[in-house]
């Protein structure tokens, strides 16, 4: 691809105003000492997971695209590398202690699990596939989150030993106020959808994605499998 079009293309993604905010200065070390009144608050709270102080040199992530070969005019699959941020290690833990409340009704976990549906159901069905047009940067990430802690402090699993207000600070945090450089060394917010390069990106792709069809399949019941 030539650099002028992937430019381009890199542009006009960052100018959708509803998903990505520019910023004319650096807020690293405001969210630092954030994410450290945060931790702080976690694990001053009895039997909880500690987290690690948040401590060291932090900076902005950056965002850089890969390109989807298999769809037309080439579009680009934006990826926003949060490792350099004072969120990453944190986001990664709340990601372990998440997985399990998470539904896994309609999730495979490899392509063996998928030959291995099929073989059970046998060739009498369609096959049909669908997808989510930018999936990730899509995801509503408020909606998201109030999902997150339904299933965390309102399912009939055990509750996390953290507060309800910390977590939701935590998911928050690690998703809407997490700055990145972008292409042309501007500096960006990801103000909604989640990142491919964020810990929790799969995470919430998978509750909201989860949930849409939990809902759909409490009113129809017309597939075989799903």
């Amino acid at each position: 691809m030539k650099k002028s079009d992937y430019f381009e293309k890199m542009d006009r993604i960052l100018l959708d105003t509803s998903k990505f905010q520019h910023l004319t200065k650096d807020p690293t070390e405001d969210l630092r000492k954030k994410m450290s009144r945060l931790v702080t608050s976690a694990n001053n709270q009895r039997d909880v997971v500690k987290f690690s102080k948040v401590k060291g040199d932090y900076g902005p992530g950056y965002c850089y695209g890969t390109v989807k070969t298999r769809k037309a005019g080439n579009p680009q699959r934006p990826i926003i590398s949060q490792m350099t941020s004072p969120t990453y290690r944190i986001a990664k833990v709340l990601d372990d202690l998440l997985v399990p409340y998470i539904p896994s009704a309609y999730s495979l976990n490899s392509a063996v699990d998928f030959t291995d549906l099929l073989h059970e159901k046998g060739p009498e069905d369609d096959i049909a596939s669908l997808d989510v047009e930018s999936l990730y940067t899509n995801i509503p990430v408020e909606e998201t989150i109030s999902i997150i802690l339904d299933r965390v402090y309102r399912s009939n699993k055990s509750p996390l030993p953290i507060s309800e207000g910390v977590l939701r600070d935590m998911l928050k945090a690690s998703t809407t106020e997490a700055p990145f450089t972008s292409h042309r060394g501007k500096l960006f917010l990801q103000v909604d959808g989640v990142a491919l390069g964020s810990p929790l990106g799969v995470l919430f792709a998978n509750t909201y994605m989860a949930t849409v069809e939990e809902r759909t399949f409490q009113l129809y019941h017309f597939l075989t499998s799903w």
